[in-house]
């Protein structure tokens, strides 16, 4: 399915290429920890727990298209029972119940 955004910039494709490289000096002077869960990425849909592979990825976001449909399966994949969705409507967690009948997705309205 696909769903045409009412959005403010060309966010995730390559006109943010300026904004690149400052974000990237941004996470070289930023402590990243390695997480207790993995991080998955909307760039990959991947699990990643490397501090420096996580500052890259995040560098990756700006230009990258998001993965989300795939980043959801994999959260679901990898064994997802509880979600919650932050803000005012419930289209995400209609969404994900579309893609898994089975999940759980709460909203937490703002």
């Amino acid at each position: 399915m696909t769903v045409r955004l009412a959005v403010a910039g060309a966010f995730h494709t390559s006109f943010m290429e300026p904004a690149v490289s400052r974000l990237e000096t941004a996470l070289n002077l930023t402590e990243i920890r390695t997480p207790r869960i993995p991080v998955i990425s909307n760039v990959d849909a991947s699990p990643h727990a490397d501090p420096d592979t996580i500052k890259k990825i995040l560098a990756r976001q700006v230009t990258s298209p998001v993965q989300w449909e795939t980043t959801i399966k994999t959260l679901l994949t990898k064994g997802l029972k509880k979600g919650y969705e932050l803000g005012p409507g419930k289209v995400i967690a209609g969404i994900v119940k579309r893609m898994d009948k089975s999940s759980d997705i709460e909203n937490i309205g703002a």
